[in-house]
């Protein structure tokens, strides 16, 4: 093995003990947990020493990999900078961007990301259709579709971005009323095209709930739906991570706390044209970087409740 492909395994192996497991490194490097894991043990093997103590519960440096972490870091650090060194990314983009999102995304959560990447990119054109039904995204002229759940048979080279679970929302004075799936009777479900018309939840201890609720009503506007929620006498199915913001302003509030529709993952799926798979990698780096912020954030202002 040339010594050159050993940077990569160096990287993850560095990954692995920034975020603390295997399972956390393959998420923020979009691999698959065992992929990740092998290559830290063929960098073990080529090196002849071990790197990390593995439990079931946790991993922890040998002192051999005390030594040689900050050496792992240093290379995956240059190498990146090195890389934005010669791409010029934060001032050389340019020419447009055409993304296709479903209409939940219309939280300020994505509006935040998409006003950063546009002040920073000031030469780039971005196009945003908020779109919930599937489309030919090469009659479309896509050229990044932002998808939650699975993307099907899509061809397209996807990245995982992270996972997410849907939570019941509907307005606070609703909410309080509402403990448990059976109380949702009296009220509208307000979904989007894109959902089931069946509503599935999981609840403590692996608990199922699962109906087909006679009260429905489909909008394809996610900015009607919350309108329609704050009005009151109904309830939808929404991402958690596109309310929060809005829940804490108490604007909405999530009913049954306890239940909740399983994680499902939200993805990128890029085109084939390189010109626009460089501004799309862009994009979605700005929306990796937000999230891990944020992510880091509530860490912070939770260990400080803590103290």
């Amino acid at each position: 093995m040339n010594d050159l492909n050993l940077m990569r395994p160096m990287a993850a192996f560095a990954m692995v003990v920034e975020t603390g497991s295997f399972r956390a490194a393959a998420d923020r490097l979009s691999l698959s947990p065992p992929y990740v894991s092998q290559m830290v043990s063929d960098l073990e093997a080529r090196l002849g020493r071990q790197l990390l103590y593995r439990s079931t519960r946790r991993i922890a440096l040998t002192p051999e990999g005390e030594a040689f972490l900050p050496h792992a870091r240093a290379l995956a650090e240059a190498f990146t900078e090195g890389l934005d060194t010669v791409r010029d990314a934060r001032r050389r983009l340019s020419g447009r961007l055409r993304i296709s999102a479903p209409t939940v995304l219309a939280s300020p959560v994505f509006a935040h990301v998409v006003a950063e990447f546009a002040a920073a990119h000031p030469a780039m054109r971005l196009e945003i259709d908020l779109e919930d039904r599937a489309i030919d995204p090469v009659a479309a002229q896509i050229d990044l579709a932002l998808r939650i759940g699975d993307p099907g048979d899509d061809s397209r080279l996807a990245r995982k971005l992270f996972t997410t679970r849907g939570v019941i929302c509907c307005a606070p004075a609703v909410a309080a009323e509402v403990t448990h799936p059976e109380d949702l009777a009296g009220l509208t479900w307000v979904r989007s095209p894109a959902t089931n018309s069946r509503l599935s939840l999981r609840g403590p201890r692996g608990k199922k709930f699962v109906c087909e609720p006679d009260r429905q009503m489909v909008i394809n506007n996610a900015a009607l739906i919350r309108t329609m929620l704050a009005e009151g006498g109904c309830y939808a199915l929404l991402p958690e991570f596109t309310v929060r913001e809005t829940i804490a302003a108490e604007a909405l509030a999530v009913a049954c706390p306890l239940w909740s529709v399983p994680e499902v993952e939200v993805q990128a799926l890029y085109t084939e044209r390189r010109t626009a798979l460089t501004n799309a990698r862009a994009f979605v780096d700005a929306i990796s970087k937000s999230l891990m912020l944020s992510t880091s954030s509530r860490k912070l202002r939770a260990g400080s409740g803590r103290s």
